[in-house]
């Protein structure tokens, strides 16, 4: 077995070991919170839809950094294209389609208002918005259909050119990049106004959709430079995890975490600046009983430190420094996701093994199926040109 190939099956044995142990760890915490909740039928179907956001967050940024690799061909993507590939994969987007059907299903009531007779009856807007809702979930299947396609169609092609090594297929993949990127930016904006945005009768934001797919790509990020930096002194990643890399993935990530921070702030001062009750009910909820110090955290916690830590050079040339603020970024992430998804639902802050339990649930099956995902093809393909080129000017 060549050094590559067992670098390989080394970084899959790495990821099902991971994905095993918080799936296991997950269910029992799962199970012991639920039993210490007894009172709020509802606990599991929260930490249920949390747990599954976050990763979803992250098997969608994959998938969208896929493509904007594949439209732009920046020399960055080669190198980790295959982590989004596994990541943001047909297989693993196909798996977190079905794993929100018991959300679909059987919780409908539990998170949307739309979803409640009693509610619809004595509220017109609600009765307005229903026939929009009445085809809710033949939307999130096309819009899961769409995600499915766009990968797999990537996906084949680039196989097509890791085996022939014709240009023609990394330029279809090229020209249709660009109309792929469009087209899933679209699909993943309505997503998150379906699934989240519609747990509220009145309250909207047109850059509800856009603020998700940010923190998507910032979570994707992270995880390439975790794989990228920790693996960066054994082949194959020996051989292109050099400074232009380790500054290019720190600049993204610096990229993306000042665009996070934009698009937080300008739905703020949008929002709050109309002073229209409906309106800013989403805020309302987030500035009262312990959120609004939690708001207050995330400008140190999810901005600040990691912008300031990012704009060192240092910390993007040495890989053990970015590794590190890529498993901040990790944990920044579901600071901020748990303030922006569960104050809905959850008007006093605070977390329990349940909630724990089912991000560590959902986080075990992405693991298992990046695992999975990784060894299907080599981390590195050097019939790829433009890689073959990258690597040489290093």
């Amino acid at each position: 077995m060549s050094e590559a190939a067992m670098e390989t099956t080394r970084i899959d044995k790495k990821s099902t070991v991971i994905g095993a142990g918080m799936l296991v760890l997950g269910l029992v915490l799962a199970a012991v919170g639920k039993a210490m909740n007894t009172s709020d039928p509802d606990v599991l179907a929260h930490a249920y839809l949390f747990g599954w956001v976050y990763w979803a967050c992250l098997t969608f940024g994959c998938l969208g950094l896929s493509l904007l690799h594949h439209a732009a061909r920046g020399d960055w993507g080669f190198p980790i294209l295959r982590i989004f590939e596994s990541g943001g994969g047909w297989i693993n987007l196909t798996v977190f389609g079905a794993l929100f059907a018991p959300v679909a299903l059987l919780w409908k009531p539990v998170f949307y208002p739309w979803a409640r007779p009693a509610e619809v009856a004595a509220d017109k807007v609600l009765q307005y918005k229903a026939a929009f809702f009445q085809v809710w979930e033949p939307r999130l299947i096309l819009y899961f259909a769409i995600f499915i396609t766009l990968a797999l169609l990537n996906k084949n092609w680039q196989r097509m050119e890791d085996k022939t090594g014709e240009e023609k297929w990394w330029k279809k993949r090229q020209y249709f990049g660009g109309i792929f990127l469009v087209i899933f930016t679209f699909a993943i904006n309505f997503l998150w106004t379906d699934i989240l945005m519609s747990q509220y009768a009145r309250w909207y934001s047109t850059i509800y959709g856009i603020w998700f797919l940010v923190g998507s790509c910032l979570l994707a990020f992270s995880v390439a430079a975790i794989i990228v930096c920790t693996q960066s002194d054994k082949k194959p990643y020996n051989e292109v995890a050099k400074p232009w890399l380790l500054r290019d993935l720190g600049n993204w990530m610096l990229t993306f975490t000042m665009l996070w921070a934009y698009f937080s702030l300008s739905q703020y001062l949008i929002i709050w600046s109309g002073n229209i009750e409906e309106n800013i009910k989403f805020f309302l909820d987030r500035s009262e009983r312990g959120w609004l110090y939690h708001a207050w955290s995330l400008i140190a916690l999810h901005f600040f430190i990691p912008f300031t830590l990012l704009l060192s050079p240092r910390a993007k040339r040495v890989p053990k420094l970015l590794a590190g603020i890529g498993v901040y970024i990790l944990f920044a992430r579901f600071l901020d996701l748990w303030w922006v998804v569960t104050p809905t639902w959850k008007k006093e802050w605070g977390i329990n093994p349940v909630d724990i339990g089912m991000f560590l649930v959902f986080g075990g099956i992405w693991f298992l199926l990046f695992g999975w995902q990784i060894k299907q093809a080599p981390l590195l393909t050097y019939k790829a040109r433009p890689l073959t080129e990258a690597v040489d000017h290093v």
